[in-house]
């Protein structure tokens, strides 16, 4: 039972019983009855902003007591998505557990005007209500701050824009623009610790939120996340940093992320054209990957991928494109990924005034990158600046299966003067002008890597297909899939994606559709399935539902070879409750990948994504088997000019690789002495991607 009434009307109610048999909606107008409302909301209660534009509310902030971390929500949210936005001088702090800020803009304001040496302001929002009583298990999403900065003559005050304390909590679904002051605009704080003690792990997650254009004119502190600081940098954090865009941001700042503390996870993030990147400053034993970075835009100097420090990380299945900060230097700190020297006597120092130092790397794996049509300087530097402070080098690293391809420079780049320094390279295929760069080039192979753009990305030649090196020794590191979420093969490629892995593409590189305020996360409707099911050349598209009245429509989106997602078919949701199944017939009438993705959107401009779905149609007379059911051998005609060569694939009907064979134009013969009888699938795959598997079936 729902029922809405002015907070002032039912204030006296929220007292009668610890028992709540009814969930309640308030509506409020002014910040006493938001405070008085959320210090007093039950689990399940909503309070309501009524629709409006607020100026200069100053503090916000509230302590509610009634939640728990298992109850149900306690929700502060506007009257209608987007329909409250807070100017001029405005800030929120509460304190709970399992509470929801849900949909509220700040826009072109600030925390307030600083004093007289005063170098930093309160945060937009904090996830406390003064030193010591800080939230755990609570939200914040589909929240825009856009321009909320303070100006002085001094540019370097501080303040974050959200500050995470406490523990549990999630940021999702927002979006931040145009952020200029000192502080990052995320900061996860740790409380009570100096260093190496260790503070309260946080378990926090920030995930697909929209970062654009972040600026700051100084240098230092200009950074968009930021978890930890040197002083907690030995507490195990246990964050996880997932599908955030970061894109056009501008920063002096060289990281973009900066992580200083252990155990958290950075993943299936994208960094486009944007200076700077993910730096693993402070903290250890991080993890690093299906990550996206990528410069299309020339005027971009300055971006880079990952600079490691210290101990224990693992960078893989990570993408890098057009990254072109290092393009005149070897030495440079912007490259794709980077491994430090140390400062003289920090490895593993409880020296307090050491904490903020640079401490070597030590056990980092860097393994299944793509770096492709980077400017070098290098693609991996190991031991960045080799000198006399920094003269603690890199033990234990181990690089290998990568692919790299630059357009000027060289593979990789070993300071001669490390002559301490300990590694194992192996399974790198690389291009580059300057050859491999690294001597021994020992585990570097030169290789012609031509690519082709599949997904967003320049997707694994064939010269990487299942070329990578001691597979069984990446397995507990990859757990089986690549950068895009797809299952690899037995024997893994070289390099981020897999060729031809078997199942839907999951992660790719995101845009502006994808995260942010309102793209997701927030619709009536739950979708329960989406497939996609290939008949010859007609592809049958089902979808589930769980609907509850509210208008919405599906668009079904098709992404043909070398174009954007298009809607194809549209249709609104069943005006009812329940469960609904809905079903299209295409004929894309093209060979090829074709990808298909249902895009939902309701009355509020509200959006969110399925699943993307593969499907792989070869060209009807590219390939045909001649002797189907086969004996001792498979002839295989192949439609192609004599001196094109590809790769014929026989796997079982678990997806295991059985049999890879190269063939060229024309007729083959492929032996499959060895396989027992059953059924099996071949495919044929070359530079342009994998055909449509057919099933053979083998008859001794």
């Amino acid at each position: 039972m729902k029922k809405t009434l002015s907070y002032t009307i039912l204030s006296f109610v929220l007292f009668c019983s610890s028992q709540q048999l009814y969930a309640t909606n308030y509506l409020v107008s002014t910040k006493t009855n938001l405070q008085n409302a959320m210090t007093s909301a039950l689990p399940g209660d909503t309070v309501k902003v009524a629709n409006g534009s607020y100026a200069n509310w100053g503090q916000i902030k509230f302590t509610n007591n009634n939640g728990t971390p298992t109850s149900a929500w306690i929700v502060l949210i506007p009257q209608t998505p987007t329909g409250v936005t807070f100017t001029g001088t405005a800030y929120l702090q509460f304190e709970g557990k399992r509470l929801e800020i849900n949909g509220f803009k700040f826009f072109n304001g600030s925390t307030g005007t600083p004093g007289v040496g005063v170098t930093s302001m309160p945060p937009v929002i904090a996830f406390r209500n003064g030193s010591g009583n800080l939230s755990s298990y609570c939200r914040v999403t589909n929240v825009t701050i856009d321009n909320f900065n303070t100006f002085s003559a001094d540019s370097t005050v501080e303040n974050e824009w959200v500050g995470m304390y406490g523990t549990n909590n999630r940021l999702d679904h927002c979006t931040f623009i145009n952020k200029y002051n000192a502080r990052a605009t995320v900061v996860v704080w740790y409380t009570g610790a100096t260093y190496p003690a260790k503070s309260t792990s946080t378990y926090h997650l920030i995930d697909s939120n929209y970062f654009k254009q972040r600026s700051f004119l100084g240098a230092n502190g200009g950074e968009t996340i930021r978890i930890g600081d040197s002083n907690s940098s030995r507490t195990d954090g246990f964050n996880t940093v997932e599908f955030n865009l970061f894109e056009d941001m501008i920063q002096e700042e060289p990281e973009i992320i900066s992580n200083k503390s252990n155990f958290n996870t950075y993943r299936y993030n994208t960094f486009m054209n944007s200076f700077g990147g993910l730096t693993l400053r402070h903290g250890r034993y991080c993890s690093v990957y299906g990550n996206f970075f990528i410069v299309n835009n020339s005027a971009n100097t300055r971006g880079y991928g990952v600079r490691a420090i210290d101990k224990g990380h693992k960078i893989y299945n990570n993408y890098f494109e057009g990254l072109n900060g290092n393009k005149n230097s070897l030495t440079s700190l912007r490259c794709p990924i980077i491994l430090y020297n140390g400062v003289s006597g920090t490895n593993d120092t409880t020296n307090s005034s050491l904490a903020n130092g640079y401490f070597p790397t030590d056990s980092v794996i860097v393994a299944f990158n793509t770096i492709v049509n980077c400017s070098g300087g290098a693609g991996i530097v190991i031991g960045y600046r080799s000198n006399s402070t920094y003269s603690f080098q890199p033990l234990g690293i181990v690089v290998a299966n990568n692919s790299i391809k630059m357009t000027t420079g060289q593979a990789a780049y070993k300071d001669p003067n490390n002559t301490l320094l300990t590694y194992m390279a192996e399974g790198n295929l690389y291009q580059s002008p300057s050859g491999a760069g690294i001597s021994p080039a020992t585990g570097f192979t030169a290789s012609t890597l031509v690519y082709s753009r599949t997904n967003g990305v320049l997707d694994a030649p064939m010269q990487v297909e299942d070329a990578a090196v001691n597979t069984a020794n990446y397995q507990d590191l990859l757990q089986g899939i690549d950068g895009l979420s797809v299952n690899r093969s037995a024997v893994y490629d070289v390099g981020a994606a897999e060729t031809n892995g078997m199942g839907p593409v999951i992660t790719r590189p995101l845009d502006a559709t994808m995260v942010g305020a309102y793209t997701g996360g927030v619709l009536a409707i739950k979708l329960l399935s989406f497939t996609a099911d290939a008949r010859q050349n007609i592809v049958n598209l089902f979808w589930k539902s769980e609907e509850d009245g509210t208008p919405t429509k599906y668009n079904l989106q098709r992404l043909l070879p070398g174009q954007i997602f298009k809607t194809i078919y549209s249709i609104n949701a069943a005006l009812r409750a329940g469960t609904s199944t809905y079903r299209y017939i295409d004929e894309p009438g093209t060979t090829g990948k074709i990808l298909y993705r249902l895009q939902l959107l309701d009355e509020a401009s509200r959006q969110t994504y399925s699943d993307v779905k593969t499907i792989n149609f070869a060209a009807e007379t590219s390939w045909r088997i001649l002797n189907n059911p086969a004996k001792e051998n498979i002839a295989l005609q192949y439609d192609a000019a004599s001196t094109t060569t590809a790769f014929a694939r026989l796997t079982n009907v678990a997806g295991q690789v059985l049999l890879k064979k190269q063939i060229a134009g024309g007729t083959n013969i492929i032996s499959i002495q060895g396989i027992p009888s059953g059924t099996y699938f071949l495919s044929i795959s070359n530079a342009g991607g994998s055909g449509t598997a057919q099933k053979i079936i083998i008859n001794k």
